[in-house]
């Protein structure tokens, strides 16, 4: 798969997830075989703020290249202005956010607010693409809602993407009105390869099993699919998936005692870019997702998560995993 001249060898990728997708879960999902990863979504105003991106969690190292920032604004000076900065800072790819279904964006028109405005959201990427000379891609919902006017300035948004060789659009199979509800709809991300077999398409929205994402890979027909919330506390899920494509008999599964160990080497990434009050809280809602994996730790969730003190949390999850 190319996303511009960048060559992507291993299809699975890691979609950007606000307030997940820091320098810790990203390096989780390379370890698994993750090949590109995506910092949390960055508001135009803060990707030109230079401090913020001297802090440790947006400085970019050696080895997360090649790595996309993906913007949310709805201003295309700013948007320009922002691309400019995260690819000075370091950053591979730009993936502009016209798919975000959060009420908090929607009511300030960004994000999957954008799709009613097609004219604003080519004119975002047309002065990007000027600004920059790394790829620049879309992130797309299939419409704001289902109505035919939506699916209209969707199918446009696309066309015109398409025309002026946009560099690959992730699509999310669920309109924004949807939000995380329902079935996502992968037979618009195969009509959208079918239509545009030479733009690269990604397909996005109720990636969690293994099979079922290989499944709906070749289904589809998409280059590649962007794992989002499946990859929360299972970053495991990458190499899962690839032995999956691979035609493995045996999928990967790590077993009690290796999840332990994947948990605290979590922990241990999330110190070297946070404060330790801070990084014991923001650790917290990956615990919850980590405990889903094994049924003998469900019970103990609540426990785990209730620990605000490091060398406790350690020994606890320790004593739960058998290390």
């Amino acid at each position: 798969m190319f996303i511009g001249k960048i060559k992507i060898n291993n299809p699975i990728i890691q979609a950007a997830l606000a307030g997940y997708t820091d320098r810790a879960m990203r390096m989780l999902a390379r370890k698994f075989g993750c090949e590109l990863t995506f910092s949390g979504v960055i508001l135009d105003t803060s990707a030109s703020y230079k401090p913020l991106l001297e802090k440790p969690n947006y400085i970019i190292r050696d080895d997360e290249h090649p790595i996309g920032a993906q913007l949310l604004g709805t201003e295309p000076e700013k948007m320009a202005a922002a691309a400019k900065s995260m690819v000075g800072a370091g950053y591979d790819i730009i993936d502009l956010n016209f798919a975000c279904p959060a009420p908090k964006v929607l009511r300030r028109a960004r994000g999957g607010a954008m799709l009613a405005e097609p004219q604003s959201v080519l004119e975002i990427y047309k002065r990007v693409r000027d600004a920059v000379s790394c790829p620049v891609m879309m992130k797309l919902r299939i419409g704001i809602d289902g109505s035919n006017e939506a699916k209209e300035n969707f199918w446009y948004i696309c066309n015109e993407a398409a025309a002026m060789k946009v560099d690959g659009l992730i699509v999310h199979g669920r309109t924004v009105e949807q939000g995380f509800k329902g079935l996502a709809d992968w037979e618009v991300i195969k009509q959208l390869k079918g239509k545009y077999p030479n733009t690269t398409i990604i397909g996005s929205g109720d990636l969690f099993d293994p099979h079922d994402i290989v499944n709906k890979f070749k289904a589809s027909g998409a280059d590649g699919v962007a794992i989002a919330r499946g990859a929360i506390g299972k970053p495991w899920i990458f190499r899962q998936v690839t032995d999956a494509l691979e035609g493995k008999t045996e999928i990967f599964a790590p077993d009690i005692a290796q999840q332990g160990e994947i948990i605290l080497e979590h922990f241990e990434l999330l110190k070297e870019i946070y404060d330790s009050r801070k990084c014991i809280w923001h650790f917290r809602k990956f615990l919850t997702k980590y405990c889903l994996s094994h049924n003998t730790i469900k019970k103990a969730r609540k426990e785990l998560t209730a620990i605000y003190n490091e060398e406790q949390l350690k020994e606890t999850i320790k004593k739960l995993y058998g290390l």
